[in-house]
């Protein structure tokens, strides 16, 4: 029964549409492809000689200037058939243990052939046998295990092309390699194209750890446990591990890699933070800017010092601004009473300048002058609520003597000032200070 008759010039149409469409996807790797093969297949057919009887034969299409080839058969007329299409060896990666099968081909519809085939069958087998070298056009049927049945879910009619993709598994491979084979029992096929490929999970970087291109598992191991490696100047405090199933997609990752300080995250690697910018731990963040009153280090700083002037207390974080000295307070007055002798009240406004911070405190101390000569005036002078510490800008002195001339130097304080108190003599007083003097008779203005 003649297959070629309204058929193979369909055949090329579809080599023509199709012939330059050979995509592949990523994560699908092809040890087989008939389209793409451009020259003779070298495919084994079986029985060797038949005789006046025909089998597979192979159809050949020059399609600019790439040559394309199918295989057909069509004995429907004749009784007990076992037609065999066997592929060149395929070798397998080793960690390929499931490879797919996708076959497209065409199937005459029996009733087309207007009753003259009795024993017309619509269907053909698929069969594969492993082996850890090629064994050429040695041929035994016996080492050939049957995979599946291929059917057709169109049947073509006389003059009706339908072509049918199928795709089937072979699983559990162990040897080098394996050939397919196709069974003919009496139908009217054309195959078109065999794409034999597996799949894999392909190289990538998920949450800055990198992982290799890797083979999906099989029927025995759906998912298979891949370990990463952080990124450059990336850490993790556990391995990162991800899982590889059989469809080739990555899923559950396990463990997490972060920049090391003094880099950030910028399109799955880890960069050194700019110049003018830091970061102190490892950690998803990004890099942030140096605060107030700090230095602009060079690029990959873990943190920003202090300019000169400048400092940071004993409990500010080291991310943080750095604080300049307050000024002195201002507005120092003293105001006495007549109805409490030897006492008076200190009263002055907040500095200027705070140095940028809100702790502030304030210190009162006492002196007794005579030309330049200076004395502490003693125990005996009592302040309400204290004399240092303050954080209200007034305090009351008492237990004065009248008709003296006192001298009060006030300070402001905060979390840096101990910085300067080192650094400072103390015969040198710092600008924080404001002093005034004073006796019981009148209120002085400050110095």
């Amino acid at each position: 029964m003649d297959f070629v008759t309204g058929v193979r010039p369909l055949l090329f149409s579809y080599v023509l549409i199709n012939g330059i469409l050979i995509t592949l996807q990523s994560k699908e790797e092809v040890i087989l492809d008939m389209k793409a093969a451009g020259g003779e297949l070298g495919w084994l057919t079986w029985p060797l000689d038949q005789g006046e009887k025909s089998g597979w034969e192979v159809v050949q299409r020059t399609l600019n200037g790439s040559q394309f080839y199918t295989y057909s058969v069509c004995n429907v007329g004749e009784r007990e058939q076992d037609n065999w299409l066997r592929t060149t060896f395929i070798q397998r990666r080793p960690a390929a243990s499931r490879v797919f099968v996708e076959i497209e081909f065409i199937v005459r519809d029996c009733n087309s052939f207007d009753g003259a085939s009795l024993t017309c069958k619509e269907t053909f087998n698929l069969f594969t046998s492993e082996s850890d070298a090629d064994v050429g056009t040695t041929f035994r049927k016996g080492q050939f295990k049957k995979v599946t049945t291929i059917a057709p879910d169109e049947i073509t009619s006389k003059n009706d092309i339908r072509i049918n993709k199928e795709t089937r598994v072979v699983e559990n491979l162990s040897r080098k390699g394996f050939y397919l084979a196709f069974q003919d029992i009496g139908a009217c096929v054309a195959i078109l194209s065999v794409r034999v490929y597996y799949k894999t999970c392909p190289a990538t970087v998920k949450s800055l750890a990198s992982f290799p291109e890797t083979v999906a598992g099989g029927e025995n191991q759906a998912l298979r446990e891949v370990n990463g490696v952080c990124v450059d100047n990336a850490i993790s405090e556990e391995l990162p591990r991800i899982y590889c199933t059989v469809d080739g997609e990555w899923v559950v990752l396990v463990g997490q890699c972060q920049c090391k300080p003094g880099y950030e995250e910028v399109e799955d690697t880890c960069q050194a933070c700019q110049p003018g910018f830091f970061k102190a731990e490892a950690s998803a963040e990004k890099c942030e800017q140096c605060p107030a009153n700090t230095q602009k280090l060079k690029a990959g700083a873990l943190y920003c010092p202090c300019m000169d002037g400048f400092y940071r207390a004993p409990n500010d974080p080291p991310t943080g601004p750095c604080s300049g000295l307050p000024s002195a307070p201002k507005d120092l007055v003293a105001t006495t009473t007549q109805l409490s002798a030897g006492k008076l009240v200190l009263s002055w406004s907040p500095p200027e300048d705070t140095g940028g911070r809100t702790d502030l405190t304030y210190s009162v101390e006492c002196q007794r002058c005579e030309g330049n000569v200076c004395q502490p005036c003693g125990e005996k002078i009592r302040y309400e609520p204290a004399s240092t510490g303050l954080t209200d800008t007034k305090v009351s002195v008492s237990e004065l003597d009248a008709h003296l001339n006192y001298t009060f130097i006030v300070e402001a304080h905060s979390g840096v000032s101990v910085f300067a108190s080192q650094a400072t003599p103390r015969s040198n007083k710092p600008s924080s200070t404001s002093a005034l003097t004073t006796s019981l008779h009148y209120t002085g203005e400050s110095c």
